[in-house]
């Protein structure tokens, strides 16, 4: 079953958003192999947390905040002090928290795959 995301959440621009964020405590963050990062080092960590969406309004509802954080990369433009790059997401899928992370994240795996071989140079290529 698909994620039913409410909505992905701009970590860095909502206040609720990152105060969740803060909250959650070292030990909850499970280590997840990432793009290029060594066995032994996770390039990224995953948690979740409690989260309201719509907070506020008449479509309030509490759902799961689920958070990946990375470490930054060579060439990153990150905030000068700043140890992650966090992307969170809302959803209301029950079921185990990285399948769920997992199953947000693989579209982009597709994404990327497609806009590599454009940028290389395969866009004008006659189809």
């Amino acid at each position: 079953a698909r994620s039913v995301v409410l909505c992905a959440v701009p970590a860095g621009r909502d206040q609720r958003a990152r105060a969740g964020i803060a909250a959650i405590e070292e030990s909850s963050w499970t280590p997840i192999p990432y793009g290029l990062s060594s066995p032994g080092v996770s390039g990224a960590d995953v948690a979740e947390t409690d989260y309201t969406a719509f907070a506020g309004t008449k479509d309030a509802r509490a759902v799961r905040l689920i958070v990946r954080r990375v470490r930054p990369t060579p060439g990153s433009q990150l905030a000068l002090f700043t140890s992650y790059d966090y992307h969170a997401f809302v959803t209301d899928r029950t079921g185990p928290m990285l399948e769920t992370e997992a199953d947000h994240r693989r579209p982009a795996g597709v994404e990327q795959s497609i806009a590599e071989p454009k940028s290389a140079g395969l866009a004008n290529l006659p189809s």
